[in-house]
Parts: structure tokens; sequence; C-alpha cells
């Protein structure tokens, strides 16, 4: 009898632990709230889709900002001073990433730039911009988490336009070194881009809402799948607690 219990605990601890039930979508995205996102204009279109979604639920990502400039390169979002024609605003005023995000308090700070530069051709120099950024926002926000979203890809149409028909495979390498350099440097890097690919590696043309790169609010709905599943994946790894309560801060004296 001994052996067969031994037996059955044997198999008990060799079936693999099942996933965690899956969390309800709101607390998902409770992950991205005081926060801030930034980026061009393909941010655009999530805050577009954003504002329109919360036009009839409120509980939407209520307590994230989404900044974004038109045009906006990595390179001068990097900055840390206003450079060129397209820079970041709040509330309408100008500003740095840096600037913002102190001045909100975000918890985080979440980053999909390079588009116009574009850092699949200029990999080497979009990888120091993301140096820049980790190392200054660090210097500025001290206690913020960062994080950096693959860059999505883009249409057919778009690579022969730009006459760039390397260009999804030159992505694909930028992405797998912002991973790597996320991981070397202590931000956290979200996988969005392989969720839009349609069988060759272009965006799919009905999550584009231009034919080229811009997102259409079927390409952002992917991006906020992306977003829950990347909050389940940090809950099932113990990394993040959506229900763990605030500690008291100690009185002073204490």
């Amino acid at each position: 009898m001994k052996r067969f219990i031994a037996f059955v605990l044997l198999l008990v601890c060799l079936v693999p632990m099942a996933a965690a039930e899956r969390l309800d979508d709101n607390v998902l995205l409770s992950f991205y709230g005081d926060s801030v996102f930034f980026g061009d204009s393909i941010t655009k279109a999530f805050r577009r889709y954003r504002t329109a979604v919360r036009q009839t639920d409120e509980s939407f990502m209520p307590t994230t900002d989404i900044v974004y400039a038109d045009s906006i390169s990595l390179y001068s979002g990097s900055r840390s001073i206003i450079t060129g024609e397209n820079h970041f605003q709040y509330r309408g005023r100008e500003g740095t990433m840096y600037d913002i995000a102190k001045k909100i308090g975000a918890k985080k700070a979440f980053i999909l730039l390079g588009l116009n530069d574009p850092v699949g051709i200029k990999i080497e120099k979009g990888l120091r911009w993301v140096e820049d950024i980790i190392r200054t926002m660090g210097e500025v926000c001290p206690d913020m988490e960062l994080y950096f979203f693959s860059n999505t890809p883009v249409t057919l149409y778009y690579c022969k336009e730009k006459k760039r028909p390397s260009y999804p495979e030159q992505l694909n390498e930028y992405n797998v070194r912002l991973k790597e350099k996320c991981e070397a440097l202590g931000a956290h890097y979200i996988e969005i881009a392989e969720a839009m690919k349609d069988e060759d590696g272009y965006l799919k043309l009905d999550y584009s809402s231009d034919n080229r790169c811009h997102l259409s609010d079927e390409g952002v709905k992917v991006w906020i799948e992306c977003l829950k599943d990347y909050a389940q994946e940090q809950y099932e790894l113990g990394l993040w607690d959506p229900f763990a309560v605030p500690e008291e801060p100690a009185e002073e004296g204490a």
C-alpha cells in the first residue's frame, strides 16, 4: 500500500502544473495603470482607439496617459532637450519624455519609437538611442519601470514604396537586438509585432489603416491582446500581483 501511495505521489509530481486562471481583462489592463505610453503616429492610433472605447466604458485603461508626436523619431525622443519640429506635448506644453514622465509621476513608461529613423536600417544607432533613454530615464525617474515595445511590422506596399525589400528582416533583427539590450540594461521588452504579421512577415492588411504602416482599430485590438497576455505572463511568473495590498507608509519616528 505504501508503495502504491508513493507511486501515486510520484505521478502527481510529474504532472505539469496547470496554468494559472486567466485574469479578468480589466485586471490585466490594470498592469498599465499609473503609467505613460510614448510613441509616434503608431501610438496615436492606440490613443484614438482608447478614447473611442472610453466613450462607453470609462473603466478602460483610466489611469494610462498616452503621449505621442506625429513623425517623431527614436533619436528625437531620446534627447533630453527639445529638438526638431516634432516633439512631445503634455496638456498643451512641450516637453521631453523624461520631463513628462516625471511630471506625471508614472510608475511605468512604455515606449514605441523607431519607424521614423528607421531603426531597421540604423540598427546600431537605434540601440545606442535606446541606451540613452534607459540611462537618462533612470537618472530622472529612478523608481520607474521602463518597457520597450517591439517595432511593429509594415506592409508589402510600404516596402515597395520606400524601396526597402529587406525591411521586414531588418526589423526582425532590430527587435531581437532590442530585446537583448533591454535584458542587459534592466529594462523590459514586450513583443507585439509577431501577432500582427501575415504568413510572409508583413503587417496584415486588416490591421493597417493606410496599407503602409499605421494601425487600424483591428490592429490596435491585437496590440491590446498582447498587453493582456504580457500582464498574465507576469502574474503567472509571480512578478506582478494585482491583488496585493499596498504597504502603509511608516510613521515618522517609528
